[in-house]
């Protein structure tokens, strides 16, 4: 097979406690029997594959994260004016976008062919007081158990959002927030808000099992008071995508969204923490604008 699409791969070696560097030498085996012309370029800092495609990305035609959800994030935000073609050979903890472009994060032959078969569709992309997201944005308890499971990074997978969650079940207090959106305001001690433009967070969780990343609309999961026991007892549901079921669930959909407080707000996107003025959070929707290679025809979610 002979690809003359030229390839940069930004490898972020922390990535999956370290399985980025492990996996090298097999992806680079792949890419040479297919004649890719590709590079590989390292993270060495948070934040260095922003300035690694802001300089590079002139002369490549499709940038690659090789990585997590975080690295993906990085390389979002340093794409210029969305006019670079984005894949991803996923090697992270959580690996929920490529869930959400229905990429296989335990198989790297198969998301390197899906990579070199260059199914292309244009997605939304989220952004926050002018930093972007492609995934999701949770606040509230979404929000702090991501900050205690940065802390956990020693320990892998789906476990470490677990533990993140079960501490929170019993530290985690609510937080005044006004939610306004549309002709809707949302206003009171707020359990949770998670932000979707994919379907997925945590390693596979659904809060927006319905969202679609090219509807132009960003899927909101509201909970403003919620019991412990209610919780573990429904936990099931953030599997199987019921969770929307609860009365105390509330699901919206919008472009544009304000979250106000009066305390600092605990927030994340696509796992990685918003840091700055989190008192005022603006967030908004650029529809149908950064080219993405994924499964797309992997999606069955909505298949009759």
């Amino acid at each position: 097979m002979t690809v003359e699409k030229k390839y940069l791969l930004i490898v972020n070696p922390a990535a999956g406690n370290g399985k980025t560097m492990k996996f090298l030498p097999k992806i680079e085996q792949i890419l040479r029997k297919n004649n890719v012309r590709y590079e590989f370029h390292f993270t060495q800092a948070p934040m260095h594959a922003v300035e690694l495609v802001e300089e590079l990305y002139k002369d490549f035609d499709i940038v690659v994260a090789v990585g997590g959800d975080g690295t993906i994030n990085e390389i979002i935000n340093g794409v210029p004016n969305y006019n670079l073609t984005f894949g991803m050979i996923p090697i992270g903890t959580g690996n929920d976008f490529a869930r959400s472009c229905s990429i296989p994060h335990n198989s790297i032959e198969e998301s390197i062919w899906i990579l070199l078969e260059n199914d292309i569709k244009n997605i939304d992309v989220g952004e926050v007081n002018g930093r972007k997201f492609v995934n999701v944005l949770g606040l509230g308890f979404e929000g702090r158990s991501n900050e205690v499971g940065m802390k956990l990074n020693f320990i892998k997978g789906t476990l470490k959002y677990l533990l993140a969650i079960g501490y929170n079940l019993i530290t985690y207090k609510r937080i005044p927030m006004k939610i306004s959106f549309d002709d809707v305001t949302l206003e009171g001690d707020t359990y949770l808000v998670s932000v979707g433009n994919g379907w997925n967070v945590g390693g596979g969780l659904k809060l927006t099992p319905k969202a679609k990343m090219d509807d132009g609309l960003l899927d909101i999961c509201y909970i403003r008071k919620i019991t412990r026991r209610r919780v573990i007892a429904n936990f099931h549901r953030l599997i199987n995508g019921t969770l929307g079921e609860l009365d105390e669930v509330t699901m919206y959909q919008a472009k544009n969204i304000i979250v106000e407080s009066s305390q600092m707000i605990p927030i994340h996107l696509d796992g990685e923490a918003l840091h700055g003025d989190r008192y005022r959070l603006d967030i908004s929707l650029h529809p149908k604008t950064q080219p993405v290679i994924g499964n797309w025809s992997g999606d069955t979610r909505f298949a009759d």
